[in-house]
């Protein structure tokens, strides 16, 4: 892993590894302690990572996210846009909006708190 510092720079790494063939390392960006929360679930301790790709999967085939705006402190930022991608019935969605905050520490993510409207806009 190239060292990342800023909780922008680990926000991003994340959505770079999420949307490529490094899917399965994003773990490695999370402390062993990790909370991930996202609509309807909550994932934590080491394996939480893991356990958010395997919630995720018959979800969608894929989704990407559009950055309009970034938020951000020495420990904390948010990333604010919109998803787009296809869904786990093949039907392409745009436009759907996002807030991420995340809190890092020693380079590391403790806490994700993920809010969407996928489901307010029919996606899942």
């Amino acid at each position: 892993m190239s060292p990342v510092h800023t909780p922008r720079e680990v926000a991003e790494e994340f959505f770079a590894r999420m949307e490529d063939d490094r899917r399965e390392t994003v773990g490695e960006l999370f402390a062993a302690d990790a909370v991930i929360t996202v609509p309807g679930a909550r994932f934590d301790g080491p394996d939480a990572a893991d356990a958010l790709l395997e919630h995720l999967a018959p979800r969608y085939d894929w989704a990407a996210k559009r950055f309009d705006r970034w938020i951000e402190t020495d420990t904390e930022v948010v990333s604010i846009g919109t998803l787009y991608g296809v869904d786990g019935d093949g039907e392409e969605f745009s436009g759907v909006r996002y807030v991420d905050v995340y809190e890092v520490e020693d380079g590391r993510i403790r806490r994700v708190d993920i809010w969407n409207d996928l489901a307010v806009d029919g996606v899942v």
